[in-house]
């Protein structure tokens, strides 16, 4: 496996060279593949790290139909401190997109995320199934996430929801401005300071430079309770930082 995350950086800066040419590719009947990587200075989830404050490599496909139905993968490295014994993130999702109404629309579906390799509380692999359901209108979304079962294999924590709520601005000549704030409902949690932590909001606040497909970013992510758990360095994993990135869509 750590051979493995270790090769994941060339293989997408591969990607990223053949993806400056490429566009989605029609698979016929109706449906087309298209793939999006990034390499970003730390992966954060829902405001906390997932990486130690270190480096991250994604990659993701989606398959996607003309009526609106699509299935996708997406993949990162993570650190094998916060998933004992694992360091790859394998999320696999599926679901509906569509305009419904004068340029509304709605986007319902499942993910689950996986976590090979990793030694979870309950045993077995560290997984975890949101069901989702998002609203979108122009550049502004919505999106609420369940989860029905322990939330990422911790004991007790069922019933778990989050609250995403988005938007992105055109500031022309390639300039886009992106801000974020959700909303994290908990179940039986503590901090590391061994208080009760029942919810939390993260937030984030960014650019973005489009230069020929490329995209660059630079945002302040963060977390209103940032000790929720800490890094293997001892540091808040939900402290505010700034996050850049590079991606690009093929």
């Amino acid at each position: 496996m750590k051979k493995t995350l270790r090769a994941v950086p060339f293989v997408l800066a591969t990607c990223f060279a053949a993806a400056a040419h490429a566009d989605p590719t029609d698979l016929g009947a109706g449906f087309s593949l298209s793939g999006n990587a990034t390499i970003t200075n730390d992966y954060r989830f829902r405001g906390y790290s997932q990486t130690d404050f270190r480096p991250a490599a994604q990659l993701g496909l989606d398959l996607t139909h003309s009526s609106g139905f699509y299935l996708g993968n997406w993949n990162s490295n993570v650190s094998s401190t916060l998933y004992t014994e694992g360091n790859l993130e394998m999320d696999f999702y599926g679901g509906w997109r569509g305009e419904v109404y004068n340029g509304f629309g709605i986007d319902v579906g499942a993910l689950h995320y996986y976590y090979p390799g990793s030694t979870s509380p309950k045993g077995g692999n560290y997984n975890n199934t949101d069901l989702y359901i998002a609203g979108t209108y122009g550049g502004y979304s919505l999106k609420y996430s369940y989860t029905p079962s322990d939330f990422f294999s911790t004991p007790n924590s069922k019933g778990t929801w989050y609250l995403d709520a988005s938007a992105t601005w055109d500031l022309g000549e390639g300039w886009g401005l992106v801000g974020h704030v959700g909303y994290q409902k908990l179940k039986n949690q503590v901090d590391t300071d061994g208080d009760e932590l029942g919810h939390y909001v993260d937030y984030k606040l960014g650019v973005t430079k489009d230069v020929k497909g490329w995209i660059f970013g630079l945002a302040a992510v963060g977390a209103s309770k940032d000790n929720w758990y800490n890094t293997k360095y001892d540091h808040p994993a939900g402290r505010l930082g700034l996050v850049a990135s590079i991606s690009r869509t093929f």
